[in-house]
């Protein structure tokens, strides 16, 4: 899989079973039509059922609720080791994403789209999907430069020495070439779980 992710240097797209990582435009997404042997109605009232014993708070994230379409918010944690000035934590990334749902006769289409991700509710763009080292100095360096904090200066000098300055990236680097591979999984897990959900038989009123 880290291989895989890799390739994303040379090509624009990454195709897996279901996801697709666009590293031109930075961003994962989900996007599959099934074929259900259901009606439309049927077919909603499943989904409906469906978000609801899986999201938490299901009626708060929900935005969207009709006849056509369900568009909620979700939200999974991805996490690996992250090693950057000589030291190795493990750390974890928060993605947030929209679920859209839309029925037709017989078929469904789900989207999961609007990835972010975030840490401590600071917003981190997918920027390792195709930074060489070069660039992820100079985006550093303009992010350092729009802070005025303590230790600023220090960092900014470890940015000018180079071998210093490889190594972090590197470790970022291998750090996020272990997130992605895991934000893919969850995303299509998601898909999987829904179409079996919906390809699952209706059980019958018990009478108790």
């Amino acid at each position: 899989m880290r291989n895989t992710i890799l390739l994303l240097l040379l090509v624009p797209f990454t195709l897996f079973s279901q996801a697709t990582i666009d590293s031109v435009n930075q961003s994962i997404y989900l996007r599959q039509v099934h074929e259900i042997g259901l009606s439309k109605q049927e077919l909603k009232k499943k989904a409906n059922e469906w978000v609801a014993r899986s999201f938490k708070n299901s009626n708060y994230v929900t935005r969207i609720n009709n006849a056509d379409q369900i568009l909620t918010k979700g939200a999974f944690s991805v996490g690996a080791d992250f090693t950057a000035y000589g030291t190795t934590i493990y750390v974890t990334r928060d993605i947030n994403y929209t679920l859209d749902l839309q029925f037709k006769q017989g078929r469904y289409k789900i989207e999961i789209i609007d990835l972010s991700m975030s840490t401590s509710g600071v917003e981190i763009p997918f920027i390792f999907m195709n930074m060489d080292f070069e660039g992820y100095r100079d985006y550093s360096r303009k992010a350092l430069s729009e802070l005025e904090m303590p230790g600023t200066k220090a960092a900014l000098k470890r940015l000018n020495n180079d071998k210093k300055a490889r190594k972090d990236y590197e470790g970022q680097k291998d750090h996020y070439d272990r997130i992605f591979p895991q934000i893919v999984d969850e995303i299509e897990s998601i898909d999987s779980s829904l179409l079996s959900y919906m390809n699952s038989e209706s059980t019958a009123d018990d009478d108790w």
